[in-house]
């Protein structure tokens, strides 16, 4: 098999990547929906077109996303991350609109949440190289400029995430996205830095049939999720419980968010980052009146 990442460097190693790398959507999933297309990919509900800039471009089957991997690696991955992920995932997406009762045991929701890290870090990672070629060539596909090392270690050890990830789930409508929601919350991302480490905030979000799933990477500062707290999602990650998938509601993707959005790195020692972070991260919270006293106003709903 030729070497799809030639002179390149496994993502999780320094080992050589070998054929194809890792399979961010790997080929269980993409082979459980053979026949059923043509599919369309769009972006912000943009299809990709062909040449003419027209016609939308539309493939037979799903199309994958690979990242550089060595053959170990690769290895690991499978047995840790992808074989548990399996029955699971196709639990969820056989579950379809369905209201009955999909209980979720912790160590499920722990291994689910592996697998939607995995996914979601892999995909926006710098070195992926998209099957599709309207996802390729686009300059505006959002992704990562780095990866920072502990992202990706724990993988390659097959041990369980940092508590610094948080995973979240809600149900997504398999008949088309309804109308966007009058009232559209969001949860700021800080950008500080403590002792002079920038902590790296960030989300990642994206969706498979049925499930809308993000992760956010917030060291060291909890979030209180209006969703979760409402029974409208399901956090899977840290500390996970048993949970019933069946008894989500359907939810619009656009009806809370995170936004990476802060502008400016501010600078604290470990001792205000401590005390500040005692104010979880939330809806309409001020996250820097945490540092610096006074009310915590509300932030303004606004389009991202």
């Amino acid at each position: 098999m030729a070497n799809r990442f030639p002179n390149q460097t496994c993502v999780f190693c320094t080992r050589p990547s070998v054929g194809v790398g890792e399979h961010v959507w790997p080929h269980w999933f993409i082979g459980d929906f053979h026949g059923q297309g043509p599919f369309t990919t769009s972006r912000a509900g943009v299809p990709y077109t062909k040449r003419d800039k027209v016609t939308p471009l539309t493939t037979n089957s799903l199309q994958g996303v690979h990242v550089p991997a060595c053959e170990q690696c690769n290895a690991v991955l499978d047995t840790t991350i992808e074989k548990p992920a399996k029955p699971l995932v196709r639990r969820l997406m056989d579950h379809r609109d369905s209201s009955d009762e999909l209980l979720l045991t912790a160590d499920e929701c722990a291994t689910l949440a592996r697998w939607i890290l995995k996914v979601g870090i892999l995909a926006a990672h710098p070195a992926a190289d998209h099957d599709h070629p309207g996802l390729q060539r686009d300059p505006e596909v959002s992704g990562l400029d780095f990866v920072r090392s502990e992202w990706l270690d724990w993988l390659r050890a097959g041990s369980p995430p940092p508590d610094g990830f948080s995973v979240f789930i809600t149900r997504r409508s398999l008949r088309g996205e309804a109308a966007e929601p009058d009232v559209k919350q969001k949860i700021v991302l800080p950008r500080v830095a403590v002792e002079g480490e920038d902590l790296d905030f960030m989300s990642r979000s994206f969706g498979f049939s049925g499930v809308n799933a993000t992760i956010v990477w917030h060291p060291g500062w909890p979030i209180s999720h209006a969703q979760v707290d409402s029974g409208r999602a399901l956090r899977l990650w840290p500390h996970p419980t048993e949970a019933d998938f069946g008894a989500l509601p359907i939810v619009h993707p656009k009806e809370l968010a995170f936004w990476d959005g802060s502008i400016g790195v501010r600078m604290f020692s470990s001792d205000e980052y401590a005390s500040g972070t005692e104010v979880p991260l939330s809806v309409g919270s001020d996250h820097f009146s945490a540092f610096f006293g006074g009310e915590i106003p509300p932030t303004p709903n606004t389009d991202q």
